[in-house]
C-alpha cells in the first residue's frame, strides 16, 4: 500500500492490486472561498466518506465511478470498517452529529482514518479500534480534537505511525489551528514528502506534508 496525503483530510491509497482508495474527498473552494485547495479530480475506485460535510464527502469531482463506502466494505483483499465517535465533546449538538471513522485493511497493513473526531476516545472505542499500524488523525482544534489532545489520544491508541491532518495550511483559512502544538508532543519526528509505503514508515510520528 502507498499513501499520498492530498490536503485536509483526503488521503490517497494505492493499493499492490492498482485499484486506488480516496478517504474524505473535499470541495474545492468552499466555505465561501475559505478552503482554498485546487480541485481534485483524479480517478479512483472506492471512495471512502467519514461524515457528511463538505470537506470530507464530495464526489462530483472523482472519475472512475468509484464505489462509495460509508459504512464498510468487504471482499478478498480489502476490509473497510467503521467506529462511531461524535464530532464534538456536546454529543454531536455542535458540529453535525458523528463521524464514522474508518478502519481499511489491505497489503498487511491495517489504517484508521479518524475523520473529524472531536470527542476523547474512550477506552471502550479504543480497544474496538485494535490494533493500528497508521493512524491518520485530526490535530487542528475548534471542529475536531486539538493539537494536545491528539497528542494525548494518540499515545493511548498507539498505532506503530501516526501521521496528523485537518490543521490550518496557507490555503485554508478555517478556524484552525496549525500541527505545531500537536509535533511539540513527541521528540522523534520524521517530516516525509510525496507518495510513501505504507510498509516502510518509520515507527512513531510521521510529519507527512500534503500535495497542495
Amino acid at each position: 500500500m502507498k499513501i499520498e496525503f492530498i490536503a485536509h483530510a483526503t488521503f490517497k491509497l494505492t493499493l499492490n492490486d492498482e485499484r486506488i482508495i480516496v478517504i474524505d474527498p473535499y470541495l474545492s473552494m468552499s466555505f465561501q472561498g475559505r478552503f482554498n485547495y485546487p480541485k481534485f479530480d483524479e480517478k479512483c475506485d472506492f471512495a471512502v466518506i467519514t461524515h457528511e460535510h463538505l470537506d470530507h464527502n464530495y464526489l462530483g469531482d472523482l472519475k472512475g465511478n468509484p464505489v462509495v463506502v460509508r459504512n464498510s466494505w468487504v471482499d478478498e483483499g480489502l476490509r473497510i470498517q467503521s467506529v462511531f465517535a461524535y464530532h464534538d465533546k456536546f454529543q454531536g449538538t455542535k458540529f453535525g452529529g458523528y463521524v464514522l471513522m474508518k478502519l481499511i485493511e489491505a497489503d498487511g497493513i491495517r489504517l484508521c482514518h479518524m475523520g473529524d473526531c472531536g470527542e476523547i476516545l474512550s477506552a471502550a472505542q479504543i480497544k474496538s479500534l485494535g490494533k493500528i499500524d497508521i493512524l491518520l488523525i485530526p490535530v487542528g482544534g475548534f471542529y475536531t480534537i486539538d493539537g494536545i489532545e491528539a497528542a494525548e489520544l494518540a499515545k493511548r491508541i498507539g498505532a506503530r505511525t501516526t501521521i496528523p491532518c485537518h490543521y490550518l495550511t496557507p490555503k485554508c483559512s478555517l478556524k484552525l489551528e496549525d500541527e505545531t502544538r500537536f509535533l511539540s508532543q513527541f521528540k522523534n519526528i520524521y517530516t516525509m514528502n510525496g507518495v510513501v509505503d505504507a510498509e516502510n514508515l518509520p515507527n512513531g510520528i510521521v510529519h507527512l506534508l500534503s500535495r497542495y
